[in-house]
């Protein structure tokens, strides 16, 4: 989807153009922009970008209007109230689609359950933020327009506190910080990179959890929320998420899917400003996973 700017709207930010075109709201907008789904003239741009005659704005995440199809399926919701709900997302679910022939997303279920979300945006109704298909956890969903708002901002400004596990290749002994620029794959725009010319501020804490084998549980804690973040920086470090078939390498069980799950959400009430934790168990995959190569490493011959 793309758009050339005519003189009428010379002069207009970015954002509120594209809200208007596009019909979401400035928020949803500025998060797209932020995770640079939003090109002007081959760059990618801040929300507070003025847009001049000619401009041309490539629009790459929504391809088409979307219908949302309510589906029923099993939600994990481990918190709710009146205002918002936490839900412990699965693994091979995507959060939302991205074309009309998808009607098994985490969306689909939540319209099904909670119909009053179509009202918020017609295509990512509720959702504040996302998670990768593969990687399962907590996320939390507004349940009307002040939570969503409040929330969005509580993102925007990095004021909610978000910690993983990722289980990665390598033995990792002490704390780091990796404080890398990522953005675009500058030859596979697909993909995500460590990019410190073109690329925005990204920050991950990891702290080891347990080292088995010749691989470390780690905790995750991110300080910023780029596209990909975790998995591109321990990439970067040469210590891959296993099951990570974009940014890793092949793992011992051939594991095809990253062991990657956001376990701890921390943010204030958008109503009440009670600081609420939510934490989640360790998956049973990565309990699998660590089984495994500790019941291996016993049978070695000494």
């Amino acid at each position: 989807m793309d758009y050339k700017i005519k003189v009428e709207n010379s002069g207009e930010r970015i954002d509120k153009y594209l809200a208007k075109n596009l019909e979401l709201s400035r928020s949803t907008i500025k998060k797209l922009i932020d995770e640079n789904e939003v090109f002007v003239n081959g760059q990618a741009v801040k929300s507070s970008y003025k847009v001049s005659i000619d401009d041309l704005i490539v629009f790459t995440y929504i391809e088409e209007k979307i219908n949302l199809v309510p589906k029923k399926m099993d939600l994990d919701i481990i918190y709710e109230d009146e205002d918002i709900l936490v839900v412990n997302k699965s693994k091979n679910t995507i959060v939302h689609p991205a074309s009309n022939d998808q009607d098994d997303t985490l969306v689909n279920g939540l319209i099904y359950k909670y119909p009053e979300l179509k009202t918020l945006d017609p295509i990512r109704p509720g959702i504040v933020h996302r998670l990768d298909k593969d990687t399962s956890g907590a996320l939390v969903v507004a349940k009307n327009k002040d939570a969503y708002e409040k929330l969005v901002d509580q993102f925007t400004k990095r004021q909610v506190i978000r910690k993983y596990y990722a289980i990665v290749h390598g033995r990792l002994e002490n704390k780091i910080e990796i404080n890398k620029k990522i953005g675009r794959n500058e030859k596979d725009r697909i993909k995500m990179a460590v990019n410190e010319k073109n690329g925005k501020e990204a920050i991950s804490l990891v702290a080891p959890v347990k080292v088995f084998g010749d691989y470390t549980l780690v905790e995750v804690e991110l300080k910023t929320g780029r596209t990909h973040q975790i998995r591109v920086h321990m990439a970067s470090i040469n210590h891959p998420v296993v099951g990570d078939l974009v940014y890793g390498r092949e793992n011992k069980f051939a594991i095809k899917t990253q062991l990657l799950h956001a376990y701890c959400l921390e943010f204030s009430h958008p109503k009440t400003g009670e600081q609420i934790k939510i934490t989640t168990d360790l998956p049973d995959d990565f309990k699998d996973f660590i089984k495994r190569i500790e019941d291996e490493e016993n049978i070695k011959p000494r």
